[in-house]
């Protein structure tokens, strides 16, 4: 007898697995993975502001690169 190997579509995998989570487990990783997007998106605007902006919010460049590379637990 020959079994065969099936794999299964990550998109089913991913169906599955949400489903056996709670509804509030799954709003807290949602809460948590939005979190992250925003620190990582004030993190580039940070970095693509000029010196004049930078100097208009009190950082230096050196100052704001710094704050652009702390980890994400360092809010």
């Amino acid at each position: 007898m020959h079994i065969s190997h099936t794999t299964v579509p990550a998109s089913v995998r991913l169906a599955s697995a949400t489903a056996a989570l709670p509804p509030s487990a799954i709003r807290g990783w949602r809460a948590w993975l939005d979190g992250v997007l925003a620190h990582r998106t004030e993190r580039r605007q940070l970095l693509a502001l000029g010196e004049r902006d930078l100097r208009d919010i009190g950082l230096t460049p050196s100052e704001a690169c710094a704050l652009a590379q702390e980890p994400l637990w360092h809010r």
